[in-house]
């Protein structure tokens, strides 16, 4: 069994380009989909319908809880020069711009009451907005959502990509979780995970691979 991250609870999963955060954050939602929770995904880097094709080739088949257990908030698609139409019924929150903070919050929150509280949010990934945002902006957003979902939405996972930012601005996202998560490429390329700190848990911060499951945190 996976580890299971509190309600109201906020966590940031770091890792370079490629390591498998993608794959993480699906895994996760699939064990969130088989208890019954209720997810958002925030997608920025990446068109719903490619989501749904990755998650069925991991054997994950998101359409079936689309608008029910699933939605999605896409700011991804009216920055895209492709805009393919959703499937006919899925319930999808667009965002116009990623330029558009104060809309992806609003957005995020609207998913929430489609669904139901409490919710269990994916944001992939935080580091799109830096290509379109000041880092104050940012952490401002940052800062209000994460406030937003953990007393009022339920659990938030940001992925962010390590080493494309400023050792500071790294600093200043883990300073604002209650928990983070790291990936890393082991010596022979092979992915490896673990959970750096969990705010009020103890947790093994050894490194696993990361189809290995690391240990189940522990309240403290």
């Amino acid at each position: 069994m996976e580890e299971r991250f509190p309600t109201n609870y906020s966590v940031l999963l770091s890792g370079p380009p490629g390591v498998g955060k993608f794959e993480y954050l699906l895994s996760r939602i699939r064990e969130d989909l088989r208890l019954g929770e209720r997810v958002v995904f925030v997608t920025l880097d990446l068109h719903p319908i490619e989501i749904r094709a990755r998650a069925k080739t991991l054997r994950l088949d998101l359409e079936p809880y689309e608008g029910k257990g699933l939605v999605f908030v896409d700011c991804y698609s009216a920055t895209s020069s492709e805009r393919p139409e959703p499937p006919p019924g899925k319930k999808t929150f667009l965002v116009s711009s990623f330029s558009n903070l104060e809309g992806i919050g609003m957005a995020m929150g609207k998913a929430a009451q489609e669904l139901g509280t409490p919710v269990r949010i994916y944001f992939y990934t935080i580091s799109t907005l830096f290509l379109h945002n000041s880092t104050q902006a940012i952490a401002k957003f940052f800062q209000i959502v994460t406030s937003r979902a953990k007393t009022n939405l339920g659990f938030i996972l940001y992925a962010v990509q390590e080493g494309v930012h400023e050792p500071l601005t790294m600093n200043l996202l883990r300073s604002l979780v209650d928990g983070v998560v790291e990936m890393r490429f082991s010596e022979t390329m092979q992915s490896e995970l673990r959970i750096h700190h969990m705010r009020g848990y103890r947790a093994d911060a050894t490194w696993h691979p990361f189809m290995q499951l690391p240990e189940k945190v522990v309240a403290l």
